[in-house]
């Protein structure tokens, strides 16, 4: 590919981390010169694939296409909290973060694709592999609507993340409002298989995508009894046929979900738009 990739954010947060600021150097190591930047930095690029990182200013999407720029909106969940993308037949493709996602608000014009997002580096494998289930939740409380409120359950916030996912050798995901069951990426899915854990999950899209709908620790609900009855079939199971079926599955997502073969799959898509 001769144009060379620019990530393109308006802040610093989770998804400009995962979709731009790991993304550039796992495409340079592919041969592709590529760097995250801020959106003030645009000016005076020419010929490039520019990726929006969850949003763009029309502005910018204008005076960026006179450039001869090819524009990408890369997703993320911003579709679980608004109900169409601002200015989707303005980009030449859009990366979208399931299947659900693509099925659902593909643009005609746009070349559209579904890339799951990688799991981050920074989680390392857990040191909990004996002495029963130990259960963590590890997310932002806004998330989830059950935070604190799950005997058992270790809620971890942001400050946290990396160091405590180590203790845990299950995740929990509960999705509770619809749009975010249909829409929400699967970083919970690649997050557990990073740390080698189980997941225990409502069988949201992503889920249910990435882990089939056979994965026998799907919860009934996400209502505190529904998720309570999950933890206690998951504490049975520890060790056992399912629980090892579970990590099989988690094994596969792993390896599908490393950086390096996400990156080949942006390049696809790049490729695509000339």
């Amino acid at each position: 590919m001769d144009r060379p990739v620019y990530f393109v954010k308006y802040w610093d947060k989770g998804s400009t981390v995962i979709g731009a600021d790991q993304m550039a150097p796992a495409l340079e190591r592919l041969g592709v010169p590529a760097r995250a930047i801020y959106a003030r930095e645009l000016e005076g690029i020419r010929d490039a694939v520019l990726v929006f990182v969850k949003r763009a200013d029309l502005h910018h999407l204008l005076e960026t296409a006179l450039r001869g720029n090819r524009r990408v909106l890369d997703v993320q969940d911003s579709l679980a909290f608004r109900r169409w993308l601002s200015y989707g037949a303005l980009y030449d493709g859009i990366l979208f973060r399931n299947r659900r996602q693509l099925e659902d608000h593909a643009c005609g014009r746009a070349v559209c694709r579904a890339i799951y997002q990688h799991w981050d580096p920074r989680y390392a494998a857990h040191r909990n592999g004996a002495g029963g289930l130990r259960v963590g939740y590890v997310g932002i409380p806004r998330s989830c609507e059950l935070w604190g409120r799950l005997p058992g359950v270790e809620f971890v916030g942001p400050e946290d993340w990396f160091a405590a996912a180590e203790r845990f050798n299950a995740h929990l995901s509960v999705r509770s409002a619809h749009r975010e069951w249909l829409y929400k990426p699967n970083a919970k899915v690649a997050t557990a298989a990073a740390c080698g854990a189980v997941l225990i999950t409502t069988p949201d899209c992503a889920s249910v995508e990435l882990l089939g709908e056979d994965y026998p620790f799907y919860l009934a609900g996400n209502d505190p009894a529904s998720v309570e009855a999950g933890l206690d079939r998951a504490r049975s199971a520890w060790g056992g046929p399912q629980w090892r079926e579970a990590l099989a599955r988690l094994r596969a997502v792993k390896e599908e979900l490393a950086i390096e073969r996400v990156a080949a799959r942006y390049l696809e898509l790049f490729r695509a738009l000339d």
